[in-house]
């Protein structure tokens, strides 16, 4: 789940998703209202790409919308960083709303870095605060609490938050935080993970949002790529997601990995790709950081054996819980953090059978992938 932030529509605010595919700008079902919990996916998604997970992390929110676990209202792509070599990825959008029937818009965010936790923006233009304004404006149309994914940078979730706390305290019932890690890396104490890095300041004021905050740190320990009981990481092989899947799903992917230039990207998606490209993408492995945060919003879990379940129901068979924790996060993004008794507004992730982790939260994405047709 890298990170993101340079150059597309300064203009911000952009309904991309779904005009592209031609479709209203309203989130919804196909066939009838959505039940699922309202839902904000805040993303740093590029083509071409930064970390191919991206685009994983928007199939799996598409694939629980589908299901009717959430109402996706939006999604929020990072203004790129100088060091990217794509943009907001918006024709990914368009291409998983064509692939599902729904219509969700697309808001682009800031490309400021804040200069504290408590900086707001006051003085930023609104090609700056678009993604902002577009937060709070789905807060206050959904019809409950509604949860934020947060994948990417933190920078527009923390300044919506500084700007009207009032409406998190009402309207947000959690943000779930994708960034960070649970403990250091003993060769390299100082280093910090990818997200917290890009902006530090924003990260920190992530942990005094008036709302509850779930903290799904990306590693165990910092940028060691290996699954542990504190971090959310695993590899997924895609031989094991990806095999199988629709044409369509399977050219979202293919023409993610091709890096394609081509503008059929809507077109093409009606036949298998290319034997040789598409063997060459199974033989891969991604890894992956933010699935278990997104099965979380939904309140449902992934089982030992690799079920989706609801979290209410899977008691000691649940591969991950969250559980509450005393945590603090200084000014230059290092948190502290001691498990607690009691319920504190904050919770973290626990991943309860690391060995058994990687191979169950693949199984639940390949039947979240191949359930998309």
């Amino acid at each position: 789940m890298l990170t993101s932030r340079r150059g597309l529509m300064k203009t911000g605010a952009a309904v991309a998703g779904a005009v592209a595919a031609g479709l209203s700008a309203r989130a919804g079902s196909p066939s009838a209202a959505a039940i699922g919990v309202p839902l904000l996916h805040v993303t740093d998604l590029f083509h071409p790409h930064g970390d191919p997970d991206d685009h994983f992390d928007l199939a799996v929110a598409y694939a629980l919308a589908r299901r009717g676990s959430f109402d996706l209202r939006g999604v929020v792509i990072d203004y790129p960083p100088e060091f990217r070599a794509g943009d907001p990825a918006v024709a990914a959008v368009a291409q998983m709303n064509r692939l599902t029937g729904l219509a969700v818009p697309v808001a682009i965010g800031t490309s400021l870095k804040l200069k504290s936790r408590q900086d707001a923006l006051p003085n930023a233009p609104a090609s700056e605060t678009a993604a902002v304004r577009f937060i709070h404006a789905q807060l206050r149309a959904a019809e409950r609490p509604a949860a934020l994914v947060c994948v990417g940078n933190a920078a527009d979730v923390a300044v919506a938050a500084l700007r009207d706390p009032e409406l998190f305290k009402t309207k947000c019932a959690g943000v779930y935080l994708n960034s960070g890690s649970a403990h250091d890396n003993p060769s390299n104490p100082k280093q910090l993970e990818f997200n917290v890095r890009l902006d530090a300041a924003a990260y920190a004021a992530m942990f005094d949002l008036p709302c509850p905050l779930f903290w799904f740190p990306c590693w165990h320990t910092t940028e060691q790529r290996q699954s542990g009981p504190d971090g959310s990481f695993y590899w997924l092989p895609h031989r094991e997601a990806l095999a199988g899947l629709s044409a369509g799903l399977a050219n979202y992917f293919a023409y993610l990995f091709d890096k394609s230039a081509n503008p059929k990207w809507l077109r093409a998606m009606t036949t298998m790709p290319p034997e040789p490209l598409w063997q060459t993408i199974l033989s891969g492995k991604r890894g992956m950081w933010s699935t278990a945060s997104q099965f979380a919003a939904a309140a449902l879990v992934v089982t030992k054996d690799g079920e989706i379940a609801p979290a209410r129901d899977a008691d000691d068979a649940a591969v991950f819980r969250r559980v509450p924790v005393q945590v603090s996060c200084a000014d230059d993004g290092r948190t502290t953090w001691t498990r607690s008794e009691q319920e504190t507004g904050r919770w973290m992730l626990s991943i309860t059978d690391a060995a058994r982790y990687p191979a169950a939260m693949t199984r639940a994405v390949s039947e979240l992938f191949h359930a998309l047709r």
